[in-house]
């Protein structure tokens, strides 16, 4: 209610405050991974645990519980790619890159992506069909609708730090090589039968389905945790014709 008031007072300054907050702490977690590469690396000499999904968690009391989530997140993504067989140097370089990716794109949100979180946030309140395009949104629903670019037949959707395949297209590339099913995260994305792997953990959705898109009838190769896999670090290489 004190949202729509605001709204109808035609203010979105909280919407903005809000954001600004989250943008800070986002920033100051990356800051902390990347400064935690420079150090040495994790043993894993104790036994030790981490959730991912803190969405019914309670709140850190402090700086120190903060950052202490914040080393066990550290640890979980070393291990991950440990487990995956890269040596040290790989490890940190992926995981620089990753972390480095992750802070740009923090600095290039724009005032109309906040105003369409602000926008649905509000407008699902009243109706959960009723959503506000972004500007760019707008754009990648017309190019859905007109096809004038081709992908691999399958909506995607945002999944912590992955892009998880929410189903398959009936008669659509990944639907007919039966190489894709639901719940398949995404990790990484090559263009051509010989193009370099392209590590997208962490990516925004709309950056990893531009570099999944293309002109109909080329290829792209996409690295995936199997939807049945438990262990993150068990990876398929799956190409599909657009």
């Amino acid at each position: 209610h004190r949202a729509r008031a605001q709204f109808l007072r035609q203010t979105l300054k909280p919407a903005f405050e809000i954001y600004g907050r989250f943008q800070e702490r986002y920033v100051e977690h990356y800051d902390f991974l990347l400064a935690r590469l420079k150090e040495e690396l994790p043993k894993f000499e104790s036994q030790d645990s981490f959730v991912a999904d803190r969405s019914k968690a309670p709140w850190a009391a402090d700086q120190t519980a903060i950052e202490t989530l914040w080393l066990k997140r550290f640890k979980a993504d070393v291990l991950n790619l440990k487990l995956a067989g890269k040596p040290p140097a790989e490890i940190r370089e992926t995981l620089k890159k990753r972390y480095e990716y992750q802070l740009k794109g923090a600095s290039q949100v724009k005032p109309e992506d906040i105003f369409q979180a602000y926008m649905n946030a509000l407008t699902t309140c009243y109706d959960p069909h009723t959503q506000y395009f972004s500007p760019r949104t707008s754009e990648n629903f017309k190019i859905n609708m007109s096809l004038s670019l081709e992908g691999i037949g399958a909506m995607l959707e945002p999944e912590f730090e992955y892009t998880k395949i929410v189903r398959l297209i009936p008669g659509g590339p990944a639907a007919r090589a039966g190489s894709l099913k639901p719940a398949d995260r995404i990790v990484g994305v090559a263009q051509g039968p010989q193009g370099k792997i392209v590590d997208v953990v962490g990516w925004r959705l709309d950056d990893v389905v531009d570099l999944i898109r293309g002109p109909k009838g080329s290829t792209v190769r996409l690295e995936i945790i199997p939807a049945d896999q438990t262990d993150t670090h068990q990876t398929r290489l799956v190409t599909l014709e657009r």
